[in-house]
């Protein structure tokens, strides 16, 4: 695989889709199989353990869903992201608001192709930047055309968030949330197994967390209380594990926020 190739990881519970993309992808330019996963767990799992230029993730999967999956992947280890669906209206027009890639079932050869190439550009004018921001963003908008409308947030009181979910706004004790990640003006809020989605900002959203929380990465916040153990990693990054076998990452910059556990 030479250096300019894209590596693609493909996450689909059916053998058969995988065997068509990846006879795909083999005739394509440029890109190459480097990963094949059939759930949403083993593709969180090998997002966290190697580096992949685009994930093709069907939607629906037995256990996490490819929605899910991405839910639940942290920002900087989610690579440019192209969905396969069988056509859902609500889905197709918010995967096109958001600019997500999206491909049909029954797979298309040109189709796969030139979702393929739209997410190599992505890849290449991206560069730092988080492939989660479109697919957040589209997940937000499926939810709101489901509940009909958004409610207002209002502000934090007694240490608890309000979130919306399913049509009612309700108070998230803030002690139950284990880490949030950052998708452009959306925030991924993951308490007891479930992922919240809060519009807010970075900043906004900080401002109103108690001193439990801090800054692990330029687009994570940690419970420091629900970190269960810390590994060191070359160059100065660490691994957190929290409640539920969750992972995430410190990035260096952000090392000095956690020292006080190494201590």
């Amino acid at each position: 695989m030479s250096e300019t190739t894209l590596r693609v990881l493909l996450v689909d519970d059916e053998q058969l889709s995988t065997d068509l993309l990846s006879s795909i992808i083999v005739k394509t330019p440029g890109f190459a199989v480097a990963g094949v996963r059939k759930n949403g767990r083993e593709a969180i799992d090998a997002l966290h353990k190697n580096h992949f230029d685009i994930v093709l993730m069907d939607i629906q999967m037995p256990g996490l869903t490819g929605l899910e999956a991405v839910e639940r992947t942290q920002a900087d280890r989610l690579p440019a992201v192209i969905f396969a669906t069988a056509y859902d209206e609500f889905a197709c027009a918010a995967f096109d608001l958001h600019a997500v890639d999206y491909i049909v079932k029954p797979f298309d050869p040109e189709r796969v192709q030139q979702a393929l190439g739209r997410a190599a550009e992505r890849v290449a004018a991206r560069n730092w930047m988080s492939g989660k921001d479109g697919p957040i963003g589209a997940i937000a908008e499926m939810r709101q055309a489901n509940d009909g409308g958004t409610a207002p947030q209002t502000s934090t009181e007694a240490g608890r968030l309000p979130i919306k979910d399913g049509g009612h706004t309700y108070l998230l004790d803030q002690d139950a949330i284990e880490w949030i990640d950052a998708a452009g003006d959306y925030m991924c809020v993951h308490a007891e197994g479930a992922v919240h989605i809060l519009r807010s900002t970075m900043k906004d959203l900080e401002a109103k967390l108690s001193a439990d929380f801090v800054r692990i990465h330029r687009s994570t916040i940690v419970n420091v209380r629900k970190v269960r153990a810390v590994d060191t990693l070359p160059k100065g990054e660490c691994l957190l594990h929290l409640n539920e076998d969750v992972t995430v990452r410190v990035s260096r910059n952000y090392r000095s926020a956690i020292q006080h556990l190494l201590s």
